[in-house]
Order: C-alpha cells, then sequence, then structure tokens
C-alpha cells in the first residue's frame, strides 16, 4: 500500500534545514487524518482536538486535520476501510482495526483503566443493578466500555432490560434526564465532562471492573520516521499550556507510548 505521507515538491531545495520534512518523507496527499470515535458531537469533538492536531502539525510540520464522524457506525466504516491516518479507538475496535486493516498501537492513556457505568437519575428508586430488571436501556452503539461491557455484566447476572442503542454517550445521559428511559451505559470520561446542570440530575448507579483504555493508533502506510516523529509531538504537547488545558478537558491522563500486548486483557475478555 502506498503511504499517505504527505509530500511538497518546494521542501526539495530546503531538506538540509532543521525542522522541515525531507522529501523522502512524504507523497502526495499533502495531509494526515485523525479520527476520533464519537463518544460526543462533533462540534465539540472537533473543538477539544484541534489544539492536539494544531500542536503536531507545528512541530512536525506535516497538515493534520480531525477527520470528524457522525455516528460510531459510520466511524467504524471509515475505520475498517482505512479512511484514518490516526484514529482514537475504544479497545475492541483497536483490536478489530488491527486484525482487518493492520493499524498499530501509537499511544494510550497514561495510569488509566477503563470502566463502564450504569447511569440512572439522581431520585430513582434504583439502588442496585439488580433493581434493573425489565427496565428501559440504552446504550451507545457499538461502544465498548459504555455498551458491551455494561450489557455483559447485566446478562451476566441475569438482568433482562429493554435495550435501544443510541448515538453517543451524551444522548444516553439527556435521555435519562428527560425520564424517557431507566438507565444508560456510558463512562466515567464523558459523565465527568457532561455540563453540570446535566450532570447533577444524575448518579452513577454501577462501575465495572477495569480494562486497558482506549487506543490512539496510527496506520501501517505512515513509515516509521514519520511515525516516531509524530509520537515525540504527542509526548511533548502535555508539556505545554495548551496540552495540560487539552487533557484537563478530556479528564484524561496524558498519552504514553503502547504496545499490541498493553490490551492482552481485553483480548481475554473477547474471547470468553
Amino acid at each position: 500500500m502506498i503511504g499517505r505521507l504527505f509530500g511538497i515538491s518546494l521542501l526539495l531545495f530546503i531538506t538540509l534545514w532543521p525542522g522541515f520534512v525531507f522529501a523522502s518523507e512524504v507523497d502526495e496527499s499533502n495531509s494526515f487524518s485523525l479520527g476520533v470515535i464519537p463518544q460526543q458531537a462533533a462540534k465539540k469533538i472537533h473543538d477539544t482536538w484541534t489544539p492536539f492536531t494544531t500542536y503536531i502539525k507545528q512541530q512536525t510540520n506535516y497538515p493534520f486535520y480531525i477527520y470528524g464522524s457522525p455516528d460510531i457506525p459510520t466511524f467504524e466504516n471509515r475505520l475498517f476501510t482505512g479512511k484514518f491516518d490516526l484514529a482514537y479507538v475504544n479497545p475492541r475496535l483497536f483490536l478489530e482495526a488491527a486484525k482487518h486493516v493492520g493499524y498499530l498501537p501509537l499511544a494510550k492513556e497514561g495510569d488509566k483503566q477503563l470502566k463502564g457505568i450504569i447511569v440512572v437519575a439522581k431520585d430513582s428508586p434504583y439502588k442496585t443493578i439488580k433493581d434493573l430488571m425489565n427496565a428501559r436501556f440504552v446504550s451507545p452503539k457499538n461502544a465498548f466500555a459504555a455498551s458491551a461491557l455494561t450489557r455483559l455484566n447485566l446478562q451476566s447476572q441475569g438482568m433482562l432490560v429493554s435495550n435501544r442503542f443510541v448515538k453517543t454517550h451524551t444522548q444516553g445521559y439527556a435521555l435519562v434526564v428527560k425520564g424517557a428511559v431507566d438507565a444508560a451505559g456510558g463512562v466515567s470520561r464523558t459523565f465527568e465532562s457532561l455540563a453540570p446542570e446535566i450532570k447533577s440530575k444524575l448518579r452513577v448507579l454501577w462501575e465495572s471492573d477495569g480494562v486497558n483504555p482506549h487506543a490512539l493508533i496510527i496506520h501501517p502506510r505512515v513509515n516509521a520516521k514519520v511515525k516516531e516523529r509524530i509520537l515525540d509531538a504527542i509526548l511533548d504537547f502535555k508539556t505545554q499550556p495548551e496540552g495540560r488545558l487539552f487533557y484537563e478537558g478530556l479528564k484524561m491522563n496524558p498519552f504514553i507510548p503502547a504496545e499490541s500486548s498493553d490490551w492482552d486483557d481485553v483480548r481475554k475478555l473477547i474471547d470468553q
């Protein structure tokens, strides 16, 4: 597969300048795309992740753009057809994308475990997960922790719920607030990032055991030298004021380098 590593012929005469990309490292596509799994509205994702891509561009001189997706199924289709050069995905999608497309792990959130939660209205009568028998439940379609972990746990405890899929975590939380459903699956990060007027009307009923978190992955068409420069910029981002604001806004720890074996716990879970 021909690498989509951008190329600008004008750089040929300045390849000896420090900080510029050598012509041998690039191709004609002229940009890198970042896909972010849509746990929130597309505009919010774009606004949140723009400082991240802007910093990588500044440090590497590689043009970056955020390739938005309206929902998780659309995101998955683009991921499995290799549309993204980089993508931020849940563990299940990483394993599938690695198997079918060859995506490689680049980074993950440091010192973090991914946990699914079940959220109910703050004044609801539900006290434990066993109270959810026959409840109206929603979860983000194809989301790993918010949907798979929550539903598998409900099933393992014999809880029969009327599950309906929604597009995003925040949509599920909003339905609980409106009283349209009894409970919703989510993750702590998206719950904690809710507007105070929404979050104050909800409470976490249950939390799963932890597994390794989302992965920042990179397409195999990106060559090793370019991959290293991108990773260096990502790791340095946490030292910058905009980087600290980025991680604080997402309720995330800074990215650290990752290896495929980091997700062996998820492999075992899925294979059970």
